[in-house]
């Protein structure tokens, strides 16, 4: 017959379960990564080769969802709204995390303060490209003509709100130079009536305008990156050519919502240090002539932070909108 107090004694001298210890481990089930923007796109072709290998690392499923509308921003306040528990991630954007809020009035998160920015995926950048018939030579020619005769230079673009578009703001906020902007319905049409003559400037993302710089073409000025660009090794940095405060990219990163615990906020960072690093996601970039953004959590953070300043200083004092 068994002791009834020792019994007692022994089931309360017994260590937790396995299931108590199993909630501090994580990912323990399937993840969500929300790409923001439609099946196809650059954008979701990128996430879906950085998930494959990031899945392999974690030993969990990361499930795809393509939540599209408002340039991404549909699919942000999704995550922005998600439980804080690392099992609904984002693929955020320059769009949806630095310039969204600023264009759009109906934007329903704060693009800092509601995520955790967890590290830096990809970067894109723009050229500053010319028909050849205006014989410019450098940047420092195209602003001189924009202050010496304000809005007699057409500037090109892919529409309101575009990475052109926000260049060329940019352009005009840094030097008080004046130009009149021309948006298109997409860039390829802005670059095509750049080749005929019908605009004379733009600034177009590297992989669409190389093959034409090439060709001579159209002529490039610099590139808007922090360095120079592999594919056009001869081509200026805006810095480089005396313009030090032009600087943009068209960036990826990792986020999840605010209040994500830290332990897991740092294992997913860590994990992406690698993934960014493996040769199925180098290759995938390259071929797509992006490049990677090696920025762990905090300075991800202080970056996104900066960008989200620096885009809404400058749509503000440009007066852009697309509401």
């Amino acid at each position: 017959m068994i002791n009834r107090r020792i019994f007692a004694l022994s089931i309360s001298a017994l260590p937790l379960s396995p299931p108590s210890f199993a909630q501090g481990v994580y990912p323990q089930r399937p993840i969500t990564l929300v790409v923001p923007f439609s099946a196809g796109s650059v954008v979701d072709a990128q996430a879906r080769v950085i998930a494959r290998v990031l899945s392999d690392r974690l030993g969990q499923p990361i499930v795809i969802d393509n939540r599209v509308g408002v340039s991404g921003s549909i699919g942000a306040e999704y995550v922005a709204r998600a439980a804080p528990d690392g099992y609904t991630l984002l693929i955020g954007t320059q769009g949806t995390q630095g310039t969204n809020s600023a264009l759009y009035k109906t934007i329903r998160y704060d693009p800092v303060k509601d995520f955790v920015a967890i590290h830096g995926l990809t970067g894109n950048a723009n050229v500053l490209v010319a028909n050849p018939a205006r014989k410019f030579t450098n940047v420092a020619e195209v602003v001189e003509f924009g202050k010496k005769q304000p809005g007699k230079l057409n500037f090109g673009s892919g529409g309101n709100g575009t990475s052109g578009h926000l260049c060329l703001e940019l352009l005009q906020t840094r030097t008080g130079a004046r130009f009149t902007h021309i948006p298109y319905k997409a860039s390829s049409a802005a670059l095509v009536d750049l080749m005929a003559g019908n605009v004379d400037v733009m600034f177009d993302f590297v992989q669409t305008s190389a093959p034409h710089i090439r060709t001579g073409k159209i002529n490039a000025l610099a590139v808007t990156s922090a360095s120079r660009i592999a594919v056009l090794p001869n081509v200026p940095t805006m810095a480089e050519a005396g313009f030090a405060g032009v600087e943009a990219l068209s960036w990826g990163g990792l986020f999840a919502p605010a209040n994500t615990p830290a332990a897991i906020v740092k294992r997913l960072s860590d994990e992406m240090n690698q993934v960014m690093i493996s040769p199925v996601v180098k290759a995938a970039l390259d071929s797509a002539a992006s490049f990677t953004i090696g920025m762990p959590h905090e300075a991800f953070q202080a970056y996104v932070a900066s960008e989200a300043g620096k885009w809404t200083e400058v749509i503000r004092k440009s007066g852009a909108s697309l509401e």
